[in-house]
């Protein structure tokens, strides 16, 4: 029986995440904030880093564009203006 207790608590914390959602917005040219794209909520920077990444080469805009990655912002997508726990900003220019 301890065994098996063993399994189902060793099993619900290697399924339990952090909790943290991050979100992306994408700007194909760094000179207009006015246009941009949201690629979605990702459960990590890599993933929302990597989805922001093919968006601008996906519009020919590695060298021009420009993207941001917020986590637990609080207001939601497109809107990264200090509330979220943490702000990423990127761009490519390989």
């Amino acid at each position: 029986m301890r065994g098996l207790i063993f399994i189902i608590l060793i099993s619900f914390f290697a399924g339990c995440s952090s909790g943290d959602v991050w979100e992306g917005l994408v700007y194909p040219d760094r000179g207009n904030l006015l246009i941009h794209i949201s690629p979605g909520q990702y459960e990590s920077l890599e993933q929302c880093e990597a989805a922001c990444l093919e968006i601008l080469k996906s519009k020919n805009a590695l060298k021009n564009g420009y993207f941001e990655c917020g986590k637990n912002c609080k207001s939601g997508l497109a809107s990264f203006n200090g509330d979220c726990q943490e702000t990423v900003r990127g761009n490519y220019y390989k």
